[in-house]
């Protein structure tokens, strides 16, 4: 039996992923843990050196590239011991990951990958040709091809969520996460989906549902054994499949019964879709508005959404009492204030009920990073070994930059309360950004109030999400 010890920095989200290697790793005899650094910061090596690994795990996205590489550093000089690096970040950089303290990457979904790998080190036999990792061997490393990806789930294991409920903050908290579906269509400039559809070319078919069977039995488990009185779809597109949904929405309405929430794209629902929905417990939807200018929305992200789908389609969704939470961004390249206010005016329009706003964090290997290098919004020189996000600070060269990222921090509360807009306007000439920080715990309330989490449970874990906030902000 092969040991796997995951590292994480909090809890604030778990990660799907793990849940679903730890559930392969068990089904075939191996054992596996994972340590949340935040709620051990003095102790984790302790903790790693009473479990003992074979291998330590760490699966994080480019938010988290410097944390990981920084405690990976410091696990491999304690402990010597094999360290793969796996997730959204090393399968789009693994050029960026530094193999003098790394020995695998994992490119790709890890559920076989990291079973050949476990198999390999139990008993001592060569892992150098293990298709989706770089392998570093005797000074050189060997960059495997990619495997096809997994299209059928229903012949996975369940998911082994337990690996995160031994942490009494997230097995109490009332909502769960769970993923139908998997890959997006769309090709939006500012994410890396598009890169990702490229590199799995040839691989299979990228955008995949589990089947309704498989989805209503992962929700069924955790019921049956855990709290769980709200369900939270984490899908990219929960409405992509029409017939798809409408057969789940029958099942789910008969067999589970549980308020959900999901992330839809505004343009792919209508009021039938809606009233299915409803009838089987939507209690919210969340898609992503990014900007209220029509020429920046469509043009310059390629988000190909209508004006007009957006406000008819809340107006159905508002009809059914389902609750609204959109994204948005803010310092975009060629920007104006006014376009921004634009995104805040169609946010009041459509009376949104939660929202939130973030400045653009400029990716590499994005679309709208080559964009924003071609016309000198960025350095030339601007690329993932450079790259460095400071939250909520304004990257993209405007001479609005202070003020996209004050307005970032006023936008909730100017939407929920439209008679502020004229105050807002100056407020955002403040020339210290940080002082209107304190805001985002607003953004915090309005997270708790969308996934009802006004009980003791809700808080507690709320706090965990508060304090890590805080030390983002103010550091």
């Amino acid at each position: 039996m092969g040991r796997l010890l995951f590292i994480q920095d909090n809890g604030v989200n778990e990660n799907l992923g793990i849940m679903s290697i730890a559930g392969v790793l068990r089904a075939h005899g191996h054992d596996v843990d994972l340590i949340l650094i935040d709620e051990h910061p003095k102790h984790y090596l302790d903790l790693i050196h009473q479990y003992n690994p074979d291998l330590i795990g760490f699966s994080f996205m480019t938010g988290n590239r410097n944390w990981a590489f920084t405690t990976a550093k410091t696990i491999k000089q304690r402990f010597n011991k094999p360290i793969i690096f796996g997730g959204v970040h090393p399968t789009l950089f693994p050029e960026d990951i530094d193999l003098s303290y790394v020995d695998y990457i994992c490119v790709g979904e890890g559920e076989y990958p990291v079973l050949e790998l476990m198999n390999a080190i139990e008993k001592a036999e060569d892992c150098s040709g293990i298709q989706n990792l770089w392998v570093k061997q005797n000074g050189s490393v060997h960059k495997n091809p990619l495997r096809n990806l997994i299209q059928d789930f229903d012949s996975l294991p369940l998911p082994y969520r337990e690996i995160y409920y031994k942490y009494k903050f997230i097995k109490d908290l009332p909502i769960k996460r769970f993923i139908a579906g998997i890959g997006c269509p769309y090709r939006c400039t500012f994410c890396h989906n598009p890169r990702q559809i490229k590199i799995f070319e040839g691989t299979g078919k990228f955008v995949r549902k589990k089947s309704v069977k498989r989805v209503i039995e992962e929700i069924r488990a955790v019921k049956e054994r855990f709290v769980l009185k709200r369900v939270h779809f984490s899908d990219d597109t929960f409405t992509l499949d029409k017939k798809w949904l409408g057969e789940f929405l029958a099942v789910y309405r008969n067999e589970i019964s549980i308020p959900f929430s999901c992330n839809i794209r505004i343009d792919q629902v209508n009021e039938d879709i809606i009233r299915d929905m409803h009838e089987s417990g939507c209690w919210g939807v969340a898609f992503g508005i990014e900007s209220g200018s029509e020429k920046i929305r469509n043009e310059l992200l390629k988000k190909n959404l209508k004006e007009e789908d957006i406000v008819t389609n809340s107006e159905v969704i508002k009809k059914y009492g389902i609750k609204i939470r959109t994204t948005n961004l803010m310092g975009l390249p060629g920007e104006t204030l006014e376009d921004a206010f634009k995104t805040i005016s169609i946010n009041q329009r459509i009376k949104t009920d939660y929202t939130g706003a973030n400045v653009l964090v400029p990716y590499p290997k994005t679309e709208i990073v080559d964009y924003a290098i071609e016309h000198n919004f960025l350095p030339a020189d601007y690329s993932i070994h450079n790259f460095d996000q400071v939250m909520r600070k304004a990257l993209i060269k405007s001479p609005y930059m202070r003020e996209f990222e004050n307005l970032c921090a006023l936008f909730n509360l100017t939407v929920k309360f439209p008679f502020l807009t004229p105050l807002t306007r100056r407020l955002i000439r403040f020339p210290f950004p940080k002082f209107f920080s304190f805001l985002r715990l607003w953004e915090a309330l309005e997270n708790m109030l969308y996934h009802q989490l006004f009980n003791v449970a809700g808080f507690r874990y709320s706090f965990h999400i508060v304090k890590n906030v805080v030390r983002h902000v103010w550091s």
